[in-house]
C-alpha cells in the first residue's frame, strides 16, 4: 500500500511539474476592465438598430472580482466607455488588441462596436455557431478592436445556459494566440494522456480477458465523452448542436455512473459480500441509468436531482464495502474511495472553475489532475492481478515449452530425438528440391559401442554419447541439425552441404572424438564410424537414409573408425 501511494504521489508531482511552465505562460500582462457596467434585460432579441436606446442610468459598474452571471432567464448587457477602452488597447498594445470575455462555457455573446454616424459594427460569438462564422477562431468569446472611435459606449449582450463569472480584458492579438495555444496544448496532452489510458485498459483486456478491464475501458471513455461535451468541444470543432452536446454530457454522466456500479459488482466478485450491499449497488446503476435517459428529454435538474442521488448511493456502496471487505480487501477499497473521491473532486474544481473564481486557472490545473488520478487509482487496483494473471501465464507457457521440448529432445544428449529429426529430415528435402539446393545427410555410429556399455557400465556410456553431442554442436553451423539417431548412432543435416565441406565436417568430429576420448583415458578411447549420403532428384527421407546407413555399412565392414560417402550427384 505505501509503494502503491508514493507512486500516486510520484505521479501528481510530476504532472504538477508540467504544468509549472502553463502557469508561468499565463502571467503575461494582460488589461483587465473595471469601467464596465452591466445591465440585465428580459428582451433577448434585442437587435443593432436599438442598440442606441440602451443609453440609460440603469446600468452599474461591476465589483473588481469580476462578473457573475446567475440570471439565467435574463439577457446580461454590458457597456465600456469608448474612450477608456482605446486608452488601454493604445496604452497596451497598440492599434492590433482584441476583447476578451475570459469564460469559455458563456452559450452566445453579441459584440457592438460603434462606428461612424452613430452606426454599430455587429460581431457575435456563440457555442453553437461554426468556426468558421465566428467573430475570432477561439472557445473563449473574443473580438477584434479595429476602427474605434472616443465617443459612446461598445456594447457586449451576454447569454448563458450555465451560472458563470467572467471578466472582460484587452490583450495584444499576438499575445493571445500564443495563450491560447499553451492552452490547447496543455488540453490536447491531458486527452491525450486519457486516451492512452482507453488504449491500454483495451490491450490488458484483450491480453488478460479480465472483465474489469473491459469495465474500466466504457468508464474511462465516458468519463472522456462528459469532458468533452461539457467543455464544448464537440460544438467547437465537430458543430453538433447544443442540445446534442447537451444528450451528450448528461448521457456520459449516467452510464458513467452505471459503470462505476458494474466495478464495484466486480470487486464483490473477487470477494463475495452480503445481499444487501449487491441491492444497494443495483440502486447506484439504476439510479445512473435514470440521468442517461433522462438526458433525452432535456431536464436538467431532473437529471442533476437523479445525479446527486446517484452520488449518495455510491458513496453508501463504497463505504459499506469498505466496512465489510476491510481486513479481507482493504487495499482495493482504499484505491477504490479514493478514485471515485478525485472524480467527484474534479468535478467541483471544474465547477468551481467555472461558477465562482475568475481569473485564476489554479482549479481548472487540480481538476485535470483530479480526472487523472481516477483511472489512475483504477489502474493500480487491477495491477496486482494482471502481474498474478501473466506470471500465470509465461509460467504455463514455460512449462508448455519445456514439455514441448521433452518431446522433441532427446533425455540424455539433448539434441533432437529420432522421430522429429526425421519431420525435419522430411521439411529439408522439400525446400532444398523447391530451391534446388544441395543437401548432405550424415549418418554416425560409436564403434563397438555395446561392448563398450557392457565393459564400463551405461553410465560412462551416457557419458561418451554426451561428450559426443557437444562436440557435434561445436562443429556444426547455426544451420546445421543434429540428432541422437538411436542407441550410439547420431544424425546430421547439412542444408547446402556439398561433398568436399562435408567430408571435412565428418573426419573433423571423426578424428577429434578419437583424439579426445584417448587423451581422457586410454583405456576408455573409443572411435566412430560415418556415412555420408546426398540429394538427389526425387529423393525422400527413406532413400536418403538408406543410401546414408548404406555408407556407414561399408565404413563398419572396413575396419571402422572411418568416413565412406557416395560419390555426389
Amino acid at each position: 500500500m505505501r509503494r502503491s501511494f508514493l507512486r500516486v504521489l510520484s505521479f501528481v508531482l510530476c504532472l504538477w511539474s508540467m504544468s509549472l511552465p502553463a502557469f508561468a505562460a499565463e502571467t503575461k500582462p494582460v488589461a483587465y476592465f473595471n469601467d464596465v457596467e452591466f445591465l440585465f434585460l428580459r428582451d433577448h432579441s434585442f437587435g443593432v438598430f436599438q442598440v442606441a436606446n440602451l443609453y440609460s442610468d440603469d446600468f452599474r459598474p461591476i465589483a473588481e472580482s469580476g462578473i457573475r452571471f446567475w440570471k439565467l432567464e435574463d439577457s446580461l448587457w454590458l457597456r465600456i466607455p469608448m474612450a477608456k477602452l482605446r486608452e488601454a488597447a493604445k496604452a497596451f498594445w497598440g492599434e492590433e488588441s482584441i476583447l476578451i470575455l475570459w469564460n469559455e462555457y458563456v452559450s452566445r455573446v453579441d459584440f457592438f462596436l460603434p462606428m461612424a454616424a452613430g452606426e454599430f459594427k455587429h460581431s457575435f460569438h456563440g457555442l453553437d455557431t461554426p468556426v468558421m462564422f465566428r467573430s475570432f477562431p477561439s472557445r473563449y468569446p473574443t473580438f477584434r478592436l479595429e476602427g474605434t472611435y472616443d465617443e459612446g459606449y461598445a456594447y457586449l449582450n451576454v447569454r448563458t445556459n450555465v451560472p458563470i463569472a467572467f471578466g472582460v480584458a484587452v490583450q495584444a492579438e499576438q499575445d493571445f494566440h500564443g495563450l491560447f495555444v499553451g492552452y490547447l496544448t496543455r488540453y490536447m496532452a491531458f486527452y491525450s494522456f486519457m486516451a492512452a489510458l482507453i488504449l491500454a485498459y483495451f490491450f490488458f483486456y484483450f491480453m488478460t480477458g479480465d472483465l474489469g478491464y473491459f469495465i474500466a475501458v466504457l468508464r474511462q471513455s465516458c468519463t472522456l465523452f462528459f469532458l468533452f461535451a461539457f467543455n464544448g468541444y464537440f460544438q467547437y470543432y465537430f458543430d453538433f448542436s447544443p442540445h446534442v452536446v447537451y444528450v451528450i454530457c448528461w448521457f456520459s454522466l449516467g452510464m458513467h455512473c452505471v459503470m462505476t456500479s458494474f466495478f464495484c459488482k466486480y470487486l464483490l466478485q473477487l470477494n463475495m459480500g452480503p445481499s444487501w450491499l449487491r441491492r444497494l449497488i443495483f440502486c447506484h446503476a439504476l439510479m445512473g441509468m435514470s440521468v442517461a435517459v433522462t438526458a433525452f428529454w432535456s431536464l436538467p435538474y431532473v437529471s442533476l436531482t437523479l445525479t446527486g442521488f446517484s452520488t449518495i448511493l455510491e458513496a453508501l456502496s463504497i463505504t459499506s464495502m469498505g466496512i465489510v471487505k476491510f481486513r479481507q480487501g482493504y487495499r482495493l477499497i482504499f484505491l477504490f474511495m479514493l478514485s471515485r473521491i478525485a472524480f467527484a473532486a474534479g468535478i467541483v474544481f471544474l465547477s468551481i472553475n467555472i461558477f465562482f473564481v475568475w481569473p485564476t486557472y489554479i482549479f481548472e490545473h487540480l481538476a485535470m489532475i483530479s480526472f487523472l488520478l481516477d483511472p489512475l487509482c483504477l489502474a493500480l487496483m487491477m495491477v496486482p492481478g494482471t502481474r498474478r494473471r501473466f506470471e500465470n501465464y509465461f509460467a504455463i507457457e514455460e512449462k508448455d515449452t519445456r514439455y514441448e521440448q521433452l518431446g522433441q529432445r532427446d533425455g540424455i544428449t539433448g539434441l533432437y530425438n529420432k522421430a522429429y529429426f526425421l519431420a525435419l529430415l522430411d521439411e529439408n528435402i522439400r525446400v532444398a528440391h523447391l530451391g534446388g539446393k544441395q543437401l548432405a545427410f550424415v549418418i554416425m555410429d560409436i564403434d563397438h559401442f555395446q561392448k563398450f556399455n557392457d565393459t564400463w557400465g551405461y553410465p560412462e556410456g551416457d557419458k561418451a554419447m554426451l561428450f559426443l553431442a557437444k562436440l557435434i554442436r561445436q562443429c556444426l553451423r547455426e544451420s546445421d541439425i543434429a540428432a541422437r539417431y538411436g542407441g550410439g548412432e547420431f544424425g546430421i543435416i547439412l542444408p547446402g552441404g556439398t561433398l568436399p565441406s562435408t567430408v571435412l565436417v565428418a573426419e573433423r568430429i571423426r578424428q577429434t572424438f578419437e583424439k579426445q576420448t584417448h587423451a581422457l583415458d586410454k583405456n576408455k578411447a573409443i572411435t566412430l564410424s560415418l556415412g555420408l549420403s546426398f540429394l538427389r532428384a526425387g529423393d525422400t527421407v527413406v532413400t536418403l537414409v538408406q543410401r546414408a546407413g548404406e555408407a556407414l555399412y561399408r565404413a563398419k565392414t572396413s575396419g571402422r573408425n572411418r568416413t565412406e560417402f557416395e560419390a555426389a550427384p
